[in-house]
């Protein structure tokens, strides 16, 4: 199966109308990949929605 690579455009409209409750950018990114993961993965578990993203590498500098 693929992985998830980019947030589902209903995510991104979220996390524009959202994103302010939240104090960071990771918080921001876990809501939205939470959210993807309810939508799209199979089982909707914490192990079944992180097995449906692709591992990009090394968190990027504005994450922290």
């Amino acid at each position: 199966m693929p992985a998830i690579v980019a947030f589902p455009t209903v995510v991104q409209n979220l996390l524009t109308e959202y994103g302010d409750l939240f104090t960071n950018a990771p918080e921001r990114r876990h809501f939205a990949e939470y959210l993807t993961g309810l939508f799209i993965a199979e089982r909707k578990t914490v192990s079944g929605i992180n097995r449906e993203f692709a591992v990009t590498g090394a968190p990027s500098p504005d994450d922290g």
